[in-house]
């Protein structure tokens, strides 16, 4: 028995912590200056560093933006489109300074999210173990995309002008893939934080679904308690991301919704007037932005549908307990009835007292046996609401700083409102052409 118990806790400290397992990304998100994720060793000198580099280029790309908007600006025929297009680059920009920012203002934010999980973590392998795969697999795909359509698209998009049309290469253009690259590994450290809860929301509801009838009620109303624990932690995490992501998750949403109806604009304006130029930069651009925040509602709906399966089949233990309630007591009696099967008549005289002593110690020992049944079932429904009210309390949202949340149901209000923003904006519009 003891080389067991050192065989898993030896187990246990050999896992990995969950802060090694997202090592990957967050090296990725903190090269690329976005973000709170950094290394934990690492001097808060070198991030500021790196910070103030990022800062620079974002400055690079605000004059160039400025550059195109008194070089370019009489391309545009539509005073509309003007609005829209400058609209987008604005939001586009705050939003590319305060993600640089981000990781400064929330500079110690990291490593008290790293341990929070890192003790969540460590409760749970008590329970059962942990297998972080599909978390491994979800971060080596999200940091495959970023390096696809951040500097390798870059690369494609200047040796595919250099070698066609050399005259419209534009600095601005490849500086558009940078920012590209650091919205998505932004957007991608929150994907994946909250892909790693969902996943222990899971792991979770597979322990309630172990309580059945064959434990003893005594040791479910135990396991039910400490769920409620590593619920509690669950929950204490989704309030230290809100906190962090808050305002990012705003900027995000407005970033996607500019960029969503200017780029769907542009590209309608490019089909009237018969001007098909950058229209595959366009149609990616757009399908990109809306990935990004329909995974984000995505990811978000799935943790939150998880917690909410939690109070669905934690009520499902208080049934199993009176099932086996009713089992053992059923059990008793029947063995009851056994020991008072009537003896041959010859016995009968001999051992009357005996029997009556043994039967007024039976009937003491079952009534003891249904009342601490009782009191064992009234503990675990006790223990099943008390969790019921805490599901309640703590229910897990992920909002923009409280304005709203981030699910399915925004996702269709996005699509909603994309599309009647395009339909007056279309009406509004009167191509060269047709004047």
């Amino acid at each position: 028995m003891e080389e067991e118990i050192n065989v898993q806790v030896q187990v246990e400290d050999n896992c990995p912590s969950i802060e090694h397992v997202l090592r990957p990304i967050m090296y990725v998100s903190w090269l690329l200056g976005v973000g709170v994720a950094r290394p934990r060793k690492c001097p808060k000198a070198v991030t500021i560093f790196l910070r103030v580099i990022h800062f620079g280029i974002c400055s690079v790309i605000v004059a160039y933006g400025a550059i195109d908007f008194f070089t370019f600006g009489s391309v545009f025929k539509s005073d509309i489109f003007k609005i829209i297009y400058y609209l987008n680059k604005v939001v586009c920009y705050v939003s590319a300074y305060y993600y640089v920012y981000h990781g400064i203002r929330h500079y110690d934010k990291w490593h008290e999210l790293m341990s929070k999980m890192k003790t969540l973590d460590q409760k749970i392998r008590k329970e059962t173990p942990v297998n972080n795969r599909s978390v491994r697999n979800a971060e080596v795909l999200a940091i495959l995309t970023t390096l696809i359509l951040g500097p390798l698209s870059m690369i494609i998009h200047a040796l595919y002008y250099y070698f066609t049309l050399p005259e419209d290469i534009f600095a601005s253009d490849l500086l558009l893939y940078y920012t590209i690259a650091q919205s998505l590994i932004n957007s991608f450290v929150f994907d994946v934080i909250v892909y790693v809860l969902y996943h222990r929301f899971r792991v979770i509801n597979d322990m309630i679904e172990q309580l059945d009838e064959r434990l003893d009620i005594t040791w479910i109303a135990i396991k039910v308690r400490r769920i409620r624990e590593l619920h509690t932690g669950i929950s204490d995490i989704v309030i230290t991301i809100n906190e962090i992501h808050g305002f990012h998750l705003l900027l995000c949403s407005a970033n996607c919704f500019t960029m969503v109806v200017a780029t769907l604009f542009r590209i309608y304006m490019g089909v009237v007037e018969r001007n098909y130029g950058f229209m595959l930069i366009n149609n990616i651009l757009w399908v990109l932005y809306a990935a990004k925040f329909g995974t984000m509602c995505w990811i978000c709906t799935f943790a939150s549908q998880e917690s909410y399966r939690t109070g669905i089949i934690i009520y499902a233990v208080v049934l199993n307990c009176k099932f086996t309630n009713l089992k053992k007591i059923n059990s008793i009696s029947y063995n009851q009835a056994n020991l008072e099967v009537p003896q041959p008549f010859e016995r009968q005289n001999s051992e009357r007292n005996s029997n009556q002593s043994n039967a007024y110690n039976l009937n003491y020992i079952v009534m003891e046996s249904l009342l601490r049944k009782n009191l064992d079932r009234d503990c675990v429904r006790n223990e099943v609401n008390d969790f019921s009210i805490q599901l309640q309390q703590h229910r897990v949202a992920f909002t923009a700083c409280g304005f709203f949340e981030m699910n399915n149901a925004l996702l269709s209000g996005f699509v909603g409102v994309i599309t009647t923003y395009l339909i007056i904006l279309v009406q509004f519009y009167r191509p060269e052409n047709l004047k």
